[in-house]
């Protein structure tokens, strides 16, 4: 299996992106590789987002996410995503995670850059990926009124001092569902794509055109994450098929049905992001 490090600096060359997708369990992590792996023929990136990290522990998810991989012909690399806990990310480095974002964002530059370091210099030591944030992704309490925007100069210190492999920079984009149409500031993206070497990240993908999906990747976007569609197709999905299924509902079954949407949606961004 290539090494998620090589992939994203060849990405970064042949301006790639790496379907990057938060997945919550068994079920839907099946779904979302079987539809980025099996019927794109991509790698694909699965993440743990904290709430899942909470409730199943890192050791379980990366026993799913290796299980699963043997299924495969393509890469499922695993991802610790937005995590503000600098001993969280060394023991997701430590129990097998191909990938760790600490997530300094809300932090001065100073202790960011500080911060995201100590995580490289560990990360490193046994070939795992670290990304890390400038700027701030909308959504999730944030204020949306307050400025989210990266700016240039603070992304180009963290990239040059903190040793992190991929950067996520506040561009525009929200986690969750948008209010009115999304709008990518492309203009502040290329100035920072200009002023740094280091790839970026692209949050909060739920809701983008694939027109500016696409665009994204000639400014040095190489993962691209999303979210929020495929958990809310699962809930939706479940809770309809749950209805249906009535007291006949049972896992295997009644799950699945739900997990038919993820696997379709899964697909159709994967196919949004490449060119």
């Amino acid at each position: 299996m290539e090494k998620l490090s090589n992939l994203l600096a060849r990405y970064h060359k042949e301006h790639k992106a790496l379907p990057s997708y938060n997945f919550n369990d068994v079920w839907d992590l099946k779904a979302l590789a079987n539809g980025v792996i099996l019927k794109t023929n991509q790698p694909l990136l699965v993440m743990t987002y904290k709430n899942v990290v909470d409730e199943l522990g890192l050791n379980t998810c990366v026993a799913m996410v290796k299980a699963r991989a043997k299924d495969y012909d393509q890469p499922l690399y695993l991802h610790l995503d937005h995590c503000d806990d600098m001993d969280r990310c060394l023991k997701a480095v430590d129990v097998g995670y191909d990938s760790v974002m600490y997530d300094g964002s809300h932090l001065s530059l100073e202790e960011n850059i500080a911060n995201t370091k100590k995580v490289a210099e560990y990360a490193h030591k046994k070939g795992v990926v670290v990304e890390a944030e400038i700027g701030r992704i909308r959504g999730r309490g944030f204020d949306k009124n307050a400025d989210f925007l990266a700016q240039v100069d603070d992304v180009k210190q963290l990239a040059e001092q903190s040793n992190a492999d991929i950067i996520a920079v506040g561009v525009g984009t929200a986690h969750g569902f948008y209010e009115g149409t999304p709008e990518i500031n492309f203009e502040r993206l290329e100035d920072i794509y200009k002023a740094v070497k280091t790839p970026l990240v692209l949050h909060g993908g739920t809701g983008i055109s694939a027109e500016d999906l696409r665009k994204t990747l000639d400014y040095g976007i190489v993962k691209i994450n999303v979210g929020t569609a495929f958990h809310t197709a699962y809930m939706q999905g479940l809770g309809e098929f749950i209805k249906e299924d009535g007291i006949s509902a049972y896992p295997p079954v009644t799950v699945s049905k739900a997990m038919e949407k993820v696997t379709e949606l899964a697909t159709e961004y994967a196919k949004m992001m490449a060119k």
